[in-house]
C-alpha cells in the first residue's frame, strides 16, 4: 500500500484588496496550527527553530510556516525571543511573513511587551498584533496598516495546556469594551 500524502488545499482565485496568494482565508473561519516536534528538541532540550503545518478545519494543510533565527537567541531567551517566522502556501510561495523584536511578555513589564509586524507580499506592512497589559490574561489587538484597532485576541487565564488545544477568542472592538467590564465582574 502506498503512503499518504497530506491532504493539501488547493488554489484560490484573486481578490480585490487582498494580498496575492490569501484569498481562501476569506472563505474560512477557523485555523488549526500543529507544531512539528523535533527530535533534538524532545530527547536533548536544545531549542530549534520551530516549524508548523497550518491547516484547515477538514485537516487540509494550508500552509507552512518556519522559524527563524540564530542559535543563541533560541537558547538565551526561551519564548521571548525575537524571531521571523516565513509561511508559506503548498506551493512553495511565500504568502506572509512575521517579524517579531525581541521583548518580554510580562505582566511587570508593561512597557516592553510583544508586538508582531505582519507582512504580505514580503516588505508591505499588512497589520500589526500587539500585547496588551493585563495581570493574567493574554490580551492582543490586531491593528491594520495605519496601526488603526481593527480586532482583538483574548486567551484563557491557564497558561499550562499539556497536550490539549490553545484557544484564543476573537473579539470585535464593541465586544472588547463590554468584557473589559464582565471580566472584573465574573471573575477571570
Amino acid at each position: 500500500m502506498p503512503p499518504l500524502a497530506p491532504m493539501v488545499m488547493t488554489t484560490q482565485q484573486t481578490l480585490p484588496n487582498c494580498p496575492p496568494r490569501l484569498e481562501y482565508l476569506s472563505q474560512i473561519d477557523q485555523l488549526l496550527v500543529h507544531q512539528k516536534v523535533e527530535l533534538m528538541e524532545v530527547l536533548l532540550g536544545w531549542e530549534t527553530n520551530n516549524q508548523y503545518v497550518v491547516k484547515n478545519s477538514l485537516g487540509q494543510q494550508v500552509f507552512l510556516a518556519a522559524e527563524e533565527n540564530n542559535l543563541w537567541t533560541r537558547q538565551l531567551c526561551g519564548p521571548m525571543r525575537s524571531f521571523i517566522l516565513h509561511i508559506q502556501n503548498n506551493v512553495g510561495h511565500e504568502v506572509l511573513t512575521l517579524t517579531r523584536p525581541l521583548k518580554c511578555s510580562s505582566c511587570w513589564f508593561p512597557c516592553c511587551l510583544q508586538e508582531l509586524e505582519v507582512q504580505a507580499p514580503l516588505g508591505n506592512p499588512l497589520g500589526y498584533v500587539i500585547q496588551e497589559w493585563h495581570p493574567y490574561l493574554p490580551k492582543f489587538t490586531i491593528k491594520n496598516s495605519r496601526k488603526e484597532a481593527v480586532l482583538h485576541i483574548v486567551g484563557s487565564y491557564c497558561h499550562c495546556n499539556c497536550f490539549s488545544d490553545v484557544i484564543f477568542k476573537f473579539l470585535l472592538l464593541s465586544t472588547w469594551i463590554h468584557d473589559k467590564v464582565t471580566y472584573g465582574t465574573v471573575g477571570y
